[in-house]
């Protein structure tokens, strides 16, 4: 096609017009290509490459969407081919314009002007990037010309968070990223999916840009997935407190969990355990991990509000009974509780399903925290 297209130039130079041109190539269209209205994709590409000129040394330019078919429609960004720190996720970042859609939804999460939302572009970056490691939906687009992938959010209307991870989710892609991401039609209840509950969806358009996330900032293959395959992130162990704190958020809402009958902060760790240690051992956090099915990686609720390690902005119900655990009093393990604390447990065992939420409903109405073990050992 860009031979051909070569040749229309010649021939047009030569003094032929359109039709005669269209006659000798059978072509139709040909006083298009002579003025520039369409082009084959090489000769699109060449002439963005003349615009834009040779990315520096180690990025690439990426444009921000495509048509049909894998061809570059609009802007252009320039992104790092590696990443190894916080110098190329600043570079991507400060040539994105934070989408309206951003500075209309922010009060929903108490930012009180459009600075204080610009001022934490970075760490909702952070939150994105660890949300896209844990539930989002990544969705290819193209994979031949450029690595084009879309993102998305189907979560349970079931659990009581889902709505606000989701909406802070969309806000962190609109404010870093400039994409319109946004909420779409409810799913209905279906047997096929992994909740037996209709489910709240929001999607992005599809863009290099996300897959730039993919490739790029995790550092995953075309065919890897992030559920079974490790992210390649060693360069978030060189980032700043902050920024780590926020991936570790965006992973804890979408993956994690209270446990308050073991007094700890929980989340999903696998594939990707040897890295969140290594980030917990940054951040000074005391943690173990759980191996079973699934790796589960535990912070001690104190070590983890400290952080916090959910965020409190969303203010999700792990973030309330993360406070309620690290603010709650230990009460000695090998000495009978006093009667009134025994008549507390009881009570709450008639009201409640599990050993966990017993505990939690001793922090959350007494102050006082136990483990599982003495909680079952009273009961019985």
């Amino acid at each position: 096609m860009y031979n051909r297209f070569l040749e229309i130039l010649k021939l047009s130079k030569n003094g032929l017009n359109g039709d005669e041109i269209g006659r000798i190539l059978h072509m139709n269209n040909v006083r298009k290509y002579i003025k520039g209205e369409k082009m084959s994709f090489l000769a699109i590409l060449r002439k963005e490459h003349d615009r834009l000129g040779r990315p520096p040394a180690g990025y690439q330019w990426l444009p921000l969407g495509l048509k049909p078919r894998g061809t570059p429609n609009g802007a252009w960004i320039r992104v790092p081919t590696k990443i190894t720190g916080m110098g190329e996720i600043s570079s991507v970042l400060a040539q994105r314009t934070t989408s309206r859609s951003a500075f209309s939804g922010m009060s929903e999460f108490g930012y009180k002007s459009t600075q204080e939302l610009l001022n934490e572009k970075t760490l909702l970056f952070g939150f994105l990037t660890g949300a896209f490691i844990g539930d989002a939906g990544k969705h290819r687009k193209g994979e031949s010309r450029f690595q084009s992938k879309s993102l998305s959010l189907m979560l349970s209307q079931n659990k009581q968070n889902s709505y606000r991870f989701g909406q802070f989710t969309t806000l962190c892609t609109q404010a870093s990223l400039g994409l319109e991401m946004h909420r779409i039609a409810d799913a209905p209840v279906s047997k096929f999916r992994y909740s037996d509950s209709a489910c709240f969806q929001w999607i992005s358009p599809a863009s290099p840009l996300v897959g730039w996330l993919f490739h790029g900032c995790l550092g995953l293959g075309p065919v890897e997935l992030t559920t079974y395959d490790p992210v390649r992130m060693d360069w978030l162990l060189e980032t700043p407190y902050a920024f780590k704190t926020a991936v570790l958020q965006g992973v804890s809402e979408s993956d994690g969990w209270v446990d308050a009958g073991a007094d700890t902060a929980c989340f999903v760790s696998s594939p990707n355990t040897p890295l969140f240690s290594s980030v917990l051992n940054s951040l000074g956090l005391r943690h173990r991990v759980d191996r079973r099915a699934v790796d589960v990686t535990r912070v001690p609720t104190e070590e983890a509000a400290k952080l916090p390690m959910f965020n409190p902005r969303i203010r999700s119900v792990y973030f309330e009974q993360m406070e309620i655990m690290s603010h709650a009093v230990r009460l000695p393990e090998r000495q009978r509780l006093p009667d009134e604390v025994i008549h507390w447990i009881r009570e709450l065992a008639t009201r409640t399903r599990t050993l966990s939420s017993v505990c939690l409903e001793l922090a959350r109405l007494h102050g006082v925290k136990l483990t599982n073990q003495t909680v079952k050992k009273y009961i019985s």
